[in-house]
């Protein structure tokens, strides 16, 4: 007969229980006992054997100990939950959360955490080569021996004039010297050269050619020769001779120089138009 722990199916047996076990088999003759709950006791008439429903409580069935793996499993989930309270701690000390910017409560992804070098601006304070007369944007010129500054306030930028010799109010030359943002070198010179030449008569404009400048601070300079004959307001005509050169700096900046002679001068005097150049140069 199987062992059971709780009460069998049905209603239980009407006698009391006896003293050591669970009841006494009930009384009756040979065959099953009623309910079909066991074997009747052998003997007949209440000689049936103790223990219709099997033997009296024993001990429980023997339970197998915790591995020792088990309680690793949970020390080692108590350490973590130690730890993790104390991450929250340092946070809130730290003052970490809600009350930090986005930018830094997100980590900086791997790769970016490279600092650019902050943009560089334009140093226009005058140093040892700005000598002269100064243009803008820390851009000076020297003028050659001889030059004099135009009298006439409405040209922009600098205008200097080469007064004709023993002949006062009338002029060999002109160096002007102005500065845009609104164009590059090229188109700067190319646009002068328009300018100039459109006083003039029989205009002959040579090609735009790039100079070859030694300042690392001149990231582009473009230079155009023109002559023309220019018709004074007497009807007189005067045959000249010059040129544009536009130098650009690393910020966009243009300094243009716009520079003319007399053709009957120009052989011995562009050396000073040069020279003046050359001092623009030094400037950048």
């Amino acid at each position: 007969m199987s062992q059971q722990y709780g009460p069998p199916p049905g209603p239980p047996p009407a006698p009391a229980p006896a003293p050591g076990g669970w009841g006494t088999a009930p009384q009756g003759g040979p065959g099953t006992a009623p309910g079909g709950w066991g074997p009747a006791g052998a003997g007949g008439a209440g000689g049936g054997r103790p223990g219709g429903w099997g033997p009296g409580p024993q001990r429980p069935p023997h339970q197998r100990p915790k591995s020792n793996k088990t309680a690793w499993i949970i020390m080692a989930g108590a350490i973590v939950a130690v730890l993790l309270v104390a991450t929250g701690v340092v946070l809130l000390v730290n003052g970490g959360g809600k009350d930090k910017p986005v930018s830094q409560q997100t980590p900086d992804p791997v790769g970016t955490l490279f600092t650019p070098s902050p943009t560089p601006t334009p140093n226009d304070s005058k140093g040892p080569n700005d000598v002269g007369v100064e243009v803008g944007w820390g851009i000076w010129f020297t003028p050659a021996k001889g030059w004099l500054k135009s009298p006439d306030k409405t040209y922009a930028g600098q205008n200097w004039i080469l007064q004709q010799f023993n002949a006062r109010g009338l002029i060999d030359g002109y160096y002007w010297v102005r500065q845009t943002e609104l164009y590059d070198a090229k188109s700067f010179a190319e646009h002068l050269v328009d300018i100039e030449s459109a006083s003039y008569q029989g205009v002959k404009i040579g090609k735009t050619v790039a100079c070859s400048i030694p300042n690392p601070n001149i990231t582009a300079c473009y230079a155009v020769q023109y002559n023309g004959t220019y018709v004074t307001k007497t009807g007189a005509k005067i045959a000249m001779k010059g040129f544009v050169t536009a130098y650009q700096d690393k910020f966009k900046r243009v300094t243009a120089t716009d520079a003319a002679l007399e053709a009957r001068v120009y052989a011995r005097r562009v050396n000073e138009l040069i020279y003046m150049n050359n001092s623009v140069v030094k400037s950048f």
